[in-house]
């Protein structure tokens, strides 16, 4: 319906019509516009295959991008935002398994930003029938890794999926162990985490210094984590407390003499071999890999939300990780 008799906002006088849109005030002869657009040129829509093909590494570095486009990398990174955007917008959390027994990996990582210590506590929920893990949103907390950070960011599961968990895969951190216990899950700890603190302080290789006692542990710890025969691993135990005691390195006494009191945990995948267990976090090492890389390329962030986004985005593209149980075939 046309109002004929509306008064004008400035006078209150009577008002002539141009037009659809133009209007004039007969009293002090100012004129508007009805329906006023927005000035300027129109964005252009985004789409989410920017991003995508950013995350797959068939984009290059901004820089190498702009000069290969002969334009700025201002106006390349706020398409890459714009992006972004639209990508978290339109594209939803993976979903958690929904039935069957569940084992969970996890993991953290500690970065700086905004000039304070941030750790990002990363889960991820495999099925025992299959070989994927899915990612579950990330958790940030201020500090370092901790007992609290690990309890608020395994309670953010959905109480469905924390009643089916069965075990747990870590790399030993004494928060995570302790909330597992509470939990009453069983706990398999990270082989290649163990290995590779044994081999920094008394490595294998042949032009080590101490090649001979580093053969020594690793044979007897590799025993310890395969074999089947419980007598043969009391025997493989002694000699590597006694190795622990003789040995001059301070930090590889602690680990072995740690490995000597918890070594039921590594072997935690022969004992329930029905829950197909890896026996690393390794997968989780990788999406750790693929953000540190990710962090490479951008030069860092400046803001703890710009951070959240992008490893949000990465998880979102991923959803699940390759992770592989302890039997693989040859």
């Amino acid at each position: 319906m046309k109002k004929l008799h509306a008064k004008s906002p400035c006078c209150q006088g009577d008002v002539k019509r141009y037009g659809n849109r133009r209007r004039q005030c007969v009293l002090c002869k100012k004129t508007w516009r009805v329906r006023k657009k927005k000035r300027g040129r129109k964005n252009k829509r985004e789409q989410d295959s920017l991003l995508i093909r950013y995350l797959q590494h068939e984009v290059p570095s901004l820089y190498a991008w702009a000069h290969a486009k002969n334009q700025s990398e201002r106006f390349l990174q706020a398409r890459l935002n714009r992006s972004l955007r639209y990508f978290l917008r339109q594209t939803s959390w993976p979903d958690l398994p929904k039935e069957g027994n569940l084992v969970l990996v996890a993991d953290a990582m500690l970065r700086y930003v905004e000039n304070e210590w941030r750790t990002f506590y990363l889960v991820a929920v495999k099925n025992t029938l299959n070989n994927y893990a899915v990612i579950a949103p990330p958790f940030i907390h201020k500090d370092r890794e901790t007992y609290l950070g690990w309890q608020k960011a395994l309670n953010r599961l959905p109480e469905e999926i924390r009643a089916r968990i069965k075990a747990i895969v870590c790399d030993g951190h004494r928060g995570l162990i302790y909330h597992a216990k509470c939990s009453g899950w069983l706990i398999q700890r990270c082989h290649f985490h163990l290995i590779a603190s044994i081999q920094n302080r008394r490595s294998k290789w042949k032009y080590s210094r101490h090649r001979a006692e580093g053969q020594r542990i690793y044979d007897l710890v590799n025993h310890v984590l395969t074999t089947l025969d419980e007598k043969a691993i009391i025997e493989s135990i002694a000699q590597i407390e006694k190795l622990a005691w003789c040995t001059k390195s301070q930090k590889l006494r602690k680990i072995l003499s740690g490995f000597v009191n918890h070594y039921q945990d590594f072997r935690t995948y022969l004992y329930y071999p029905e829950l197909n267990l890896p026996k690393t976090n390794n997968a989780m090492e990788s999406l750790i890999g693929t953000i540190q890389h990710l962090c490479h390329r951008a030069r860092g962030f400046c803001t703890l939300a710009s951070f959240e986004r992008w490893i949000c985005a990465i998880i979102k593209h991923k959803k699940k990780i390759k992770c592989n149980g302890s039997h693989q075939p040859n």
